[in-house]
C-alpha cells in the first residue's frame, strides 16, 4: 500500500501543477506533496534498512535428534567446518534413524552442545522480524520482508555417552577401531582409568559404587574415543 501512496501523491503533485490555474494554490500543492513524497521514501528506507514497523519474533521447536553414523562404542554427533576459520560450523544429524541425514543453516547461527541425562534432542530458537500489527503489514508487505531470519539458537541435548567429533576425527576413529589391538588397549584404559577413580571414593556404598562405576564408565570411555579421534593417521 506504502507503493501506491506514493503513485497517488506523485500524481496529484504532477496534475496539481501543471493543471490548476490558480498559481498560488498549486505551489501549495505541489509542495505539500513533496513533503509527503520525501515522507513516504523515507518510511520506505526505514522499512527496508531498520525494520521499521517491525518487531522480532521467536519461534522454539524441538526435535528428537538420531547419529548420522551409529557407533557400536558410541553414537557421534558430527559437525563440518565451513572456510577457512572454522568458526562457523555446520552440525550433521537424523531426525529419525532411517531418515536422510540434515544440518544446521550456516549463517547467522549459534550452536551449542549440551550434556543432559534426557534423550538425545534439538531446541531449536529462531529469531525473524514481523510486522507490529495489521496497519503496518497492510503497509508495507509488498516490500516483503516478514519473516526475514535474524539468528537462530541451536542447542544440542546429548546423553553422556554421545561423541561430538568432525567429519574428518569420525573417519579417524572409524579406522583406528577397525585394529583389534586398539579396541583392547581402549578397553584396559577405560578400565584403568575408573578404578582410579573409584580409589578417590572409598566411601560410597555397594550401590553407590555400581552407580558410579556406571557412569564414570561412560564418561571415560567418551573421553577415550575423543582423544583417539584426535591422532592424525600416518
Amino acid at each position: 500500500m506504502i507503493i501506491v501512496c506514493l503513485v497517488i501523491v506523485t500524481l496529484i503533485a504532477y496534475f496539481g501543477g501543471v493543471y490548476v490555474d490558480n498559481r498560488h494554490a498549486a505551489n501549495i500543492t505541489r509542495g505539500i506533496c513533496d513533503v509527503l513524497i520525501v515522507v513516504i521514501l523515507t518510511l520506505i528506507v526505514a522499512n527496508d534498512t531498520f525494520h521499521f514497523g517491525m518487531q522480532p519474533r521467536t519461534q522454539t521447536t524441538i526435535t528428537s535428534i538420531s547419529a548420522v553414523k551409529p557407533s557400536s562404542k558410541a553414537p557421534i554427533l558430527l559437525y563440518r567446518s565451513l572456510g577457512t576459520s572454522g568458526k562457523n560450523p555446520i552440525y550433521l544429524y537424523k531426525k529419525t534413524p532411517d531418515s536422510k541425514p540434515v544440518h544446521t543453516r550456516p549463517d547467522e547461527t549459534v550452536n551449542k552442545v549440551v550434556r543432559s541425562s534426557t534423550d538425545p534432542h534439538l531446541v531449536t530458537k529462531r529469531k525473524t522480524w514481523v510486522y507490529k500489527n495489521g496497519f503496518y503489514k497492510f503497509m508495507f508487505a509488498i516490500a516483503g520482508n516478514e519473516g526475514r531470519h535474524i539468528q537462530t539458537h541451536n542447542t544440542f541435548y546429548l546423553p553422556p555417552n554421545w561423541l561430538v567429533l568432525s567429519t574428518k576425527q569420525a573417519q579417524r576413529l572409524a579406522v583406528q577401531m577397525q585394529n583389534p589391538r586398539t579396541k583392547q588397549r581402549l578397553s584396559q584404559e577405560v578400565q584403568q582409568q575408573v578404578q582410579k577413580d573409584l580409589a578417590r571414593r572409598p566411601t560410597l556404598t555397594a550401590q553407590q559404587r555400581r552407580q558410579y562405576v556406571k557412569h564414570m564408565t561412560v564418561l571415560r570411555q567418551r573421553q577415550v574415543l575423543e582423544k583417539l579421534a584426535q591422532i592424525k593417521l600416518k
